[in-house]
């Protein structure tokens, strides 16, 4: 997210531990981002919920942003890049997700979410020619296999039909705008300060909201926003908003968009046990088989050779 690789790898998390550390936390953010949308699913309409989330998410961080702006401002950064940012990783990798949410569970949502490196490798292999290791192709094979046995819920006559409902549809547009949005930060960074541009995107991405939020209020009416709401959008600005596209900017910064995007297949792990543990959602034993392609595919994809590591 620097304007400079050099200049990334110096700040934080940039140890061999602090990239462990951030590889580890950022599905977990993500997943606690889709157990609250779930929580808060049928009492906040999902435009509102995105848009509340943004501008918790820009209040928090215009702290950090406003010195910057103040003295350097925005005149050095390409406009069209940064609405691109914004609509990709503000708007249309958010709302749809919040969408999702009223049809499907979080652990669903989470395992469609973690399409995240496959979509990656697509992308950068058409745009920008990037050759896949041998060993991610197997990572993200191996951890796929495990995301269908869990959405199709250990079940070969519904993977032969292509059972799928509009949470499932909502989710894929989302993922797939996040996966560009992925792409996007390492082969066209911007030259704006992590922090700062993600207030760019926060802040973007509330303002391009509004309009639909209040759409959706002139058809499903002025939602009625109490303490649940008030809190719900709380946490999920300071954990979503914030938390997780700080942790996974700065990942995508230190290890590259393909390996980043291989901690989106920890999220279903972290989703199924919160959803199970918080929300009383049920766990069925086609869960663990998933989870050991997945977490099996995360390490084939994401352990460099040792030709890599000496070089």
């Amino acid at each position: 997210m620097q304007s400079s690789r050099a200049v990334g790898d110096a700040g934080w998390g940039s140890g061999r531990w602090g990239v462990v550390f951030l590889f580890l936390a950022a599905p977990l953010l993500f997943a606690g981002n889709m157990v609250g949308a779930r929580w808060l699913a049928g009492s906040v309409p999902p435009v509102t919920l995105a848009t509340g989330r943004w501008l918790v998410a820009a209040l928090l961080l215009l702290p950090v942003a406003l010195p910057y702006l103040r003295k350097h401002g925005m005149s050095h950064v390409s406009k069209k890049l940064l609405l691109l940012v914004v609509l990709l990783g503000g708007v249309l990798s958010v709302a749809p997700q919040y969408g999702a949410a009223s049809y499907t569970s979080a652990g669903n949502i989470a395992l469609l979410a973690a399409m995240t490196p496959l979509l990656v490798a697509m992308i950068e292999r058409a745009v920008w020619g990037i050759r896949l290791r041998p060993a991610m192709l197997a990572g993200i094979g191996c951890a796929f296999s495990g995301i269908a046995v869990a959405t199709f819920r250990g079940d070969l006559g519904a993977l032969l039909r292509l059972q799928v409902n509009p949470g499932d549809l909502l989710m894929m547009a989302a993922i797939l705008a996040w996966s560009g949005y992925t792409a996007l930060l390492r082969h066209r960074p911007v030259a704006l300060p992590p922090m700062v541009l993600l207030w760019v995107v926060a802040a973007g991405g509330a303002a391009c909201l509004s309009p639909m939020a209040l759409l959706e209020w002139t058809q499903a009416g002025v939602p009625a926003l109490g303490a649940q709401a008030f809190w719900g959008m709380l946490f999920l600005g300071l954990v979503a908003g914030v938390g997780a596209y700080g942790a996974y900017g700065r990942v995508v910064t230190l290890v590259g968009a393909g390996r980043a995007s291989m901690s989106m297949y920890l999220v279903p792990a972290y989703a199924l046990g919160l959803g199970a543990l918080l929300l009383g959602e049920q766990l069925q034993p086609y869960h663990a088989v998933s989870m050991a392609l997945v977490l099996g595919g995360v390490a084939l994809g994401t352990v460099s050779p040792a030709k890599t590591r000496r070089a």
